[in-house]
């Protein structure tokens, strides 16, 4: 477990951002791991397929913090597109360990222990899980 909780996550546990609550976001999602009882609740504003304003609330392990920080430092200007992408890029690390990332999100790389560790894995996908549910809305007509 030691790798899990190392000085690198831990630092990032420090640096959430988006904190600030919006004050007229079109989309809010909540949603909590069923297996440690993390949750993430997120506003956003969605234009022309991509978030321009953003808050979340992190109430979660430092794993779930250290991957809403890192999610968080690119998301505002994000795609459903590059989401995807980077999401399955993801998804496949926590299930087989494999690091690959674009250098932008290169940070996510060193959330890689949670491959041992299968109950830590809730945690650290509900930033992806929260995104893909505000562009799944923002999708849905008025």
């Amino acid at each position: 477990m030691t790798e899990l909780y190392n000085t690198d996550i831990l630092r990032w546990t420090t640096r959430i951002p988006h904190t600030q609550a919006l004050e007229a976001a079109d989309i809010s999602v909540t949603k909590t791991s069923r297996i440690c009882g993390s949750r993430i609740s997120v506003d956003a504003v969605v234009e022309h397929g991509v978030i321009t304003a953003y808050s979340q609330q992190v109430k979660a392990c430092a794993l779930g913090q250290a991957s809403a920080a890192i999610v968080g430092q690119h998301v505002v200007g994000l795609s459903a597109v590059e989401l995807a992408d980077i999401a399955a890029r993801f998804r496949t690390m926590v299930k087989t360990g494999v690091v690959d990332f674009p250098e932008k999100w290169a940070d996510l790389g060193l959330l890689s222990p949670v491959y041992d560790h299968p109950g830590r894995r809730g945690s650290v996908l509900l930033p992806f899980e929260c995104l893909e549910a505000v562009f799944a809305q923002s999708e849905q007509p008025s």
